[in-house]
């Protein structure tokens, strides 16, 4: 039969504790070498994300260094692209032009059209005028015209001999692009 003293009893309880101390060492240590492991494989992954942003920023670098002349001539037609902001906007740019020149106008017909969706400009002004005066203004008013708003093309030009002299006639189709049309905003809105 078994049967146990103290110092058996002492022994064995001393025993579960080594091993329960052992046991805890061990998950400790199990747990510490997951945390370096863990540990290793952030630091791995941060040291790839470091060198693929270098290489994004190198890749931008040359890209910018590519893209310069481009973007340069872009930023010097910004301001003439976003001349005209709507269509009233247009119209009286070019009345204003007129009257600076003092021209002859016998029309005057504007009306606004789409362009495709993916275009950057998606609305345009068409100006069909009919102006008539001394062949010199004429042909200053529309040169004057287009040296201020370079963004605008002649689409139609018709000249023909004036009612007098050195009168000419001028039947001319001007596309203006309309960059920021208010009325478009708020009927989205």
């Amino acid at each position: 039969a078994l049967i146990m003293n103290n110092k058996h009893l002492a022994c064995l309880v001393v025993g579960l504790l080594v091993v329960a101390v052992l046991q805890w060492t061990n998950m400790s240590h199990q747990k510490l070498r997951d945390a370096q492991d863990l540990e290793a494989l952030s630091r791995s992954s941060y040291d790839n994300a470091v060198i693929a942003r270098v290489a994004e920023q190198r890749k931008m670098v040359i890209l910018k260094n590519k893209t310069k002349n481009k973007r340069d001539y872009l930023s010097e037609w910004t301001p003439h692209i976003n001349q005209i902001k709507n269509a009233q906007v247009g119209e009286a740019l070019i009345n204003m032009k007129i009257k600076e020149s003092k021209i002859i106008t016998l029309s005057q017909v504007f009306d606004t059209f789409d362009r495709e969706k993916e275009s950057a400009i998606t609305r345009g002004l068409n100006a069909q005028l009919v102006l008539e005066d001394d062949y010199v203004k004429v042909f200053n008013w529309l040169a004057n015209f287009e040296a201020s708003v370079p963004a605008a093309r002649v689409s139609s030009c018709k000249l023909t001999k004036g009612q007098s002299g050195n009168d000419l006639r001028m039947d001319l189709l001007l596309k203006l692009p309309i960059t920021k049309d208010e009325g478009e905003k708020k009927s989205k809105a």
